[in-house]
């Protein structure tokens, strides 16, 4: 059976090496064929993060953290849970404890925001993988037909060859997902 072995490259030169590779391992070069998404999208514009994305985060980690500090403060007034010099004193009235638990469930809630700020900050870029997004933010996919025997020999040159990715398109992808792609002649070892 015949799979489709695909490797991601960031630049056309690493795939036209990548694609020598496969050559020189054994592959014909009617084999290997070299796709580029049609709609290609700048990078730096498909990586933007919204106001809004970064809002709903912050929203987020304040309403996880607020309920946990807040679960916290409950069992630290019931006396369920001991922190070495706090005590509550309700003697006096709950006033001053109240002040107390609200300013702890706040200030957990302020630090959840800030966190989940910032991870959604730091996850905003996706991995280099073969999807179409990943492809059409500018990556060159290098597809290889290799059989169950070559397959390894396939996966092998193309991680070798520094891609960014490697999978098996065969169970991947439907035959529908190809009309996206542009087919560009790699190039051909000497």
């Amino acid at each position: 059976m015949k799979n489709s072995i695909g490797g991601l490259f960031k630049q056309k030169t690493q795939a036209d090496q990548a694609s020598k590779a496969l050559q020189e391992a054994g592959f014909n070069s009617e084999e290997i064929s070299m796709w580029i998404h049609k709609k290609h999208v700048p990078l730096n514009k498909e990586h933007r993060v919204s106001p809004l994305e970064i809002g709903l985060g912050a929203l987020f980690g304040a309403v996880v953290a607020g309920i946990i500090t807040a679960i916290i403060g409950a069992l630290i007034g019931l006396r369920a849970l001991q922190v070495p010099g706090v005590s509550p004193d309700f003697s006096r009235g709950p006033f001053l404890e109240m002040i107390g638990f609200s300013l702890f469930v706040v200030s957990g809630a302020l630090a959840g925001a800030i966190l989940g700020a910032a991870f959604r900050l730091l996850t905003s870029r996706e991995n280099a993988r073969i999807t179409l997004t990943g492809i059409k933010r500018g990556g060159i996919l290098l597809v290889v037909n290799a059989d169950d025997t070559q397959k390894e020999i396939a996966e092998r040159a193309l991680k070798e060859s520094d891609a960014l990715d490697v999978e098996n398109l065969t169970q991947k992808w439907d035959s529908n997902v190809w009309a996206d792609f542009r087919k560009v002649q790699p190039a051909v070892a000497d």
